[in-house]
């Protein structure tokens, strides 16, 4: 096995240094599994895997002078590979449909202009509609009391104090709360779709799928076949992840997730 490993780091340093396409050969017979496994735990569609795995090894051709360390080339194969993968997802998405990452660029804290509102100043009509569905599926995300808060908000216009007197609770509390929620809900409602589609199990990319369609339980229940319990745990369980991805990296939570599931 040492043997196998000292090996494995000649070749990768004979490829990084002379860029000889006969090793290189060597080096995609070697991790093309690997690289294409990692592709498909993201993409799940078999062509698309295909096709980023072999520009993984393009771009490593293409930049191996970048690569100081031989025995670090799986990692840099593997990065590039869950950074194309992801990449593609985003760009399939924005292509199919998408709420606008403009809309909700806005969202603001201030007394003024939190944001919630704001997401529907778009005047073209299916635009809109697009954007109102985004803003029900964001609902179904949040806890019981956040929920009520951004709705008084959102499909009511009140203000913090008026949903302070509506709730029992004061302005500023209410101004904090709806802080906290922004902080976490942003990120993930940028890249929603692309968070579903990450999920590494399908019956998971199923419920979440569903519930943020604004299925009931009973119709999600009926959809796969489990249990109500499975589907409302596997609905927090997801949401905290998602959640927890959002703090830990605001700009980019679905890399996170990636990161993750390795």
């Amino acid at each position: 096995m040492q043997f196998e490993k000292v090996d494995d780091v000649n070749i990768s340093r004979q490829f990084l240094e002379t860029g000889d396409e006969d090793v290189f050969t060597r080096i995609v017979r070697k991790y093309y599994k690997a690289i294409y496994n990692v592709v498909r735990g993201i993409v799940r569609n078999h062509e698309d895997a295909e096709e980023i795995a072999n520009e993984t090894f393009l771009r490593v051709f293409n930049k191996r002078k970048e690569i100081r360390e031989p025995e670090k080339l799986i990692v840099w194969l593997k990065r590039t590979a869950r950074n194309l993968a992801i990449d593609a997802i985003r760009k399939s998405r924005q292509q199919a449909r998408c709420f606008p990452a403009e809309s909700l660029s806005n969202l603001s804290v201030g007394e003024r202009d939190f944001g919630f509102a704001s997401i529907l100043r778009e005047t073209d009509a299916e635009q809109i509609q697009t954007n109102e569905d985004m803003m029900k599926s964001l609902l179904l995300l949040l806890p019981d009391k956040d929920r009520e808060v951004v709705r008084l908000e959102y499909e009511e216009g009140l203000s913090p104090k008026e949903i302070a007197a509506a709730i029992g609770s004061t302005a500023d509390a209410v101004q904090k709360r709806r802080e906290r929620i922004v902080k976490w809900l942003k990120p993930i409602a940028l890249h929603l779709e692309v968070l579903v589609d990450c999920l590494p199990e399908e019956r998971d990319r199923w419920i979440m799928e569903r519930y943020l369609d604004g299925q009931s339980r009973l119709e999600i229940v009926r959809a796969i076949g489990i249990s109500g319990s499975i589907i409302e745990r596997t609905v927090k369980r997801v949401v905290a992840q998602w959640k927890k991805a959002a703090k830990q990296n605001p700009t980019d939570p679905v890399s996170v997730m990636v990161e993750n599931e390795r």
